[in-house]
């Protein structure tokens, strides 16, 4: 069994939830969920139970990551909502972290999110011990003041002969302390031994006992139970009388109700082991500044013992990074009963520096005058460093958004106006960059050549080899050749800086003749390419050849096939034929050929649009894992 993690995902993707879900499950979660999409589910699902974290994307279709962040933080305040988004510029990221976000992810690159949930889970339960540490002292300072205002005390007489109780009589002050009346005791002598807690009563007795023994004045505490069924806890301070023979005759005593001291001393108690318990450091100081009192996470946070602290100022752990106006202000603020919250840098008992952040909350008496300061310290570092990764990620966003704008500009921007035919392309890449290339190249006779090239991967090192790929095939071009030889100088070419940078390419090359009505190409073990005739058959097309990238020294095959007016021929990448539908079968090659042949009609544009349009409704508009890349050539009539 994993951990239980209640965790509310705002999101439009079902398959983006699944992906959250499945990385959750392998960093040792097992997580309740539900899915939102809207504010209005958002606000239901919070209503209807309790959440450990929210995680949203940033823009969705009917509502936005920071509207959900506002609807979060309204109703949980101090729990984490982080952000698992594709598209966030730096501006924005920073906006959200001020906002209240505690982390931002980049979908598809999620090997943060597990570590990043376990710190910000771990961060919100510090933040609530420390607010449970503030209120427990604050509660106990209340208590102790009302037991000051409430304490109530009452006289009492015990007269005895031969050893047993004759007659009682109590102080009108009994009344509050025991719920009896003073005639109530003087009608049962024997009710004050009653009300002794009976867990007390043997300890009580023992006590008298010592009287006879002439022990003189006993004072003890213990409970009495009031007549209202409430246990109360009494000091009882007892003064023995003897007659002339020595004989015990009476004891008069005085009680004292301690019922709210003995409250208060319990929850000191239970508050002394939470601070010494507390995951933050807290350090008690005198209002001059000199330390009183730290608890261990104090010692584990700067290195330093109490010992070794207590007594000298606080100013022993400044680093010198801040200046006198800084420190001037702090003590400004607290002395003025202000309380201070901000961060710092502090300095350990190893000379090593740190990033805090502190609350310093200055402490009252009962006239007003700050007792001590309070502070209550937390290690950021972690966090410090996850606010620059955020911005790192937002900066490397941006900068990816330019590699696929400067990609996109590399690929051809119209297709080349070429007598006898049409063509057109498209290109879309799986993550900001891919390595998907195609393009056009008209010749002096005529001619058209059409190439389509998939670099393995989908990384910034694909879509460089993308670009030094484009740069060789133009010179090539330029100097003339037929597509095998173009491909075998490619292979060549390219063999050194693809086998450094290991990737592969597959390619395919074609060379389209109006004049002669002749398709020549070669392939580098590229996906066969579509002709689709006129009366609407498509059929695949190939040529032997391997690879670039592994052997610099291989022949490619040449074949030609022979264009009637109509027929078209389609050159793609491996992105449409292996996408997947929601049951886990791919796209294909057979689909593609239908699409073909049904949309045979349309314009080069328009049949590209209809053959996008097609796979994203067989895959359910979920985004394709690798890239999509077209080429496409009509034969005019």
């Amino acid at each position: 069994m994993g951990i239980p993690l209640r965790v509310l995902i705002i999101e439009d993707s079902e398959d983006d939830m699944l992906l959250v879900l499945r990385e959750l499950r392998k960093g040792g979660y097992e997580p309740d969920h539900v899915r939102v999409e809207t504010a209005a589910e958002m606000v239901a699902a919070m209503a209807a139970r309790d959440w450990d974290l929210a995680l949203s994307d940033y823009v969705l279709p009917r509502f936005s990551g920071m509207d959900a962040l506002r609807l979060w933080r309204e109703r949980e305040e101090d729990l984490p909502f982080i952000v698992v988004s594709g598209k966030i510029g730096e501006e924005t990221a920073v906006a959200a972290m001020k906002a209240g976000a505690n982390d931002y992810l980049i979908k598809g690159s999620t090997s943060r999110l597990v570590p990043a949930i376990a710190r910000e889970l771990q961060e919100a339960e510090v933040r609530r011990k420390r607010r449970e540490a503030e209120q427990a002292l604050a509660r106990s300072e209340e208590r102790y003041r009302r037991l000051v205002a409430a304490v109530s005390n009452y006289t009492y007489t015990v007269e005895l002969a031969e050893g047993h109780v004759i007659r009682t009589s109590h102080g009108q002050g009994c009344l509050p302390v025991t719920g009896y009346t003073s005639d109530e005791y003087n009608t049962r002598p024997t009710l004050w031994y009653e009300m002794i807690h009976g867990e007390d009563r043997d300890r009580v007795l023992a006590s008298i006992a010592r009287l006879e023994a002439k022990k003189g004045v006993v004072t003890l505490e213990h409970r009495i139970v009031r007549k209202d069924g409430e246990t109360r806890w009494v000091r009882n301070t007892i003064v023995p009388t003897w007659d002339d023979t020595g004989r015990l005759t009476a004891y008069d005593g005085l009680i004292a109700d301690i019922t709210e001291r003995k409250e208060g001393e319990l929850t000191r108690q239970i508050q002394t082991v939470a601070l010494k318990a507390a995951a933050n450091a807290i350090v008690i100081c005198a209002p001059e500044g000199r330390i009183i009192w730290a608890n261990p996470a104090f010692t584990r946070l700067t290195g330093y013992l109490l010992d070794e602290v207590a007594g000298r100022g606080i100013g022993i752990l400044n680093s010198g990074v801040h200046g006198k106006e800084f420190y001037r202000n702090l003590w400004h603020t607290i002395r003025s009963g202000t309380v201070w919250h901000g961060e710092m840098i502090n300095r350990r008992r190893d000379g090593s520096l740190y990033p805090e952040e502190q609350t310093i909350t200055p402490v009252r008496d009962e006239r007003g005058a700050i007792r001590c300061f309070i502070a209550i310290k937390q290690d950021i570092a972690e966090r410090k460093q996850a606010q620059e990764a955020l911005l790192e990620n937002a900066r490397l966003a941006c900068d990816m958004q330019l590699a696929r704008q400067i990609q996109r500009s590399l690929l051809p921007e119209t297709p080349p106006p070429v007598p006898g035919c049409r063509c057109a392309g498209r290109w879309v890449p799986a993550a900001h960059v891919g390595g998907d290339y195609y393009d056009f190249f008209p010749r002096e006779d005529g001619s058209l050549d059409l190439v389509i090239a998939d670099v393995s991967g989908h990384s910034v090192g694909a879509a460089l080899i993308m670009t030094e790929l484009r740069s060789v095939i133009r010179s090539l071009v330029h100097a003339g050749g037929t597509p095998a030889q173009i491909v075998g100088s490619l292979n060549a070419l390219l063999h050194e800086d693809l086998s450094r940078a290991e990737l592969i390419i597959t390619l395919f090359y074609a060379s389209y003749s109006p004049a002669t009505h002749t398709l020549a190409f070669a392939s580098a073990g590229h996906s066969p390419p579509l002709v689709c005739r006129r009366r609407g058959e498509c059929r695949q097309i190939d040529a032997e050849g391997l690879i670039l990238g592994v052997n610099p020294l291989v022949e490619y095959e040449q074949n030609e096939v022979t264009m009637a007016a109509g027929d078209i021929l389609l050159l793609y990448t491996d992105g449409i034929t292996e996408a997947t539908g929601a049951d886990g079968e791919f796209f294909g090659t057979a689909r593609l050929a239908r699409a073909m042949e049904e949309e045979s009609g349309r314009e080069p544009e328009e049949l590209l649009d209809a053959i996008l349009t097609r796979l994203r409704m067989f895959t359910g508009g979920v985004p394709s894992g690798d890239d999509i890349c077209m080429a496409l050539l009509k034969v005019g009539d």
